[in-house]
């Protein structure tokens, strides 16, 4: 598959990330600063992502568990073999920063206008535990095409 087939191909830098969290009927957006991070979609459909929290969010040497713990949690990074379903980007993932990804297919809806990708999630569940335990979270991130 070359980048004339799919326009998604290439290599693309992380420009902005927010997070809208819905729990018991209230709603809130995160807007993560200065992120960072890269997608790359390859001829040959793999997928490669990694991003993390912006500079402010991350404390550049770790001390103790708890601080290790902040790190992991503003990071996301996985791969797989993705195909293009009309408006959706499916990445059937073999490797993930968390491990219950692994072997599942992650569903993205996109929109390309020139060299501006953004991806929406639909809400999923969170993942939390205690009060957090119900909630679901949306993810639109946008990338610009470095390659």
């Amino acid at each position: 598959m070359s980048a004339q087939e799919n326009p998604l191909i290439g290599v693309w830098r992380l420009v902005s990330s927010q997070a809208t969290v819905s729990d018991n009927g209230k709603t809130e957006v995160y807007n993560t600063k200065g992120p960072k991070g890269y997608l790359i979609l390859t001829p040959w459909e793999r997928m490669m992502t990694v991003s993390i929290g912006g500079d402010g969010d991350r404390k550049k040497v770790p001390t103790s568990d708890a601080d290790l713990s902040e790190l992991w949690k503003s990071l996301l990074a996985y791969t797989g073999k993705f195909r293009v379903e009309g408006d959706h980007l499916v990445t059937t993932v073999d490797v993930a920063w968390y491990e219950l990804w692994t072997g599942t297919e992650q569903r993205r809806k996109f929109e390309l206008d020139g060299d501006t990708l953004t991806i929406v999630t639909k809400p999923q569940p969170i993942g939390g535990v205690g009060e957090r335990a119900n909630a679901l979270v949306s993810c639109k991130v946008i990338w610009e095409r470095e390659e």
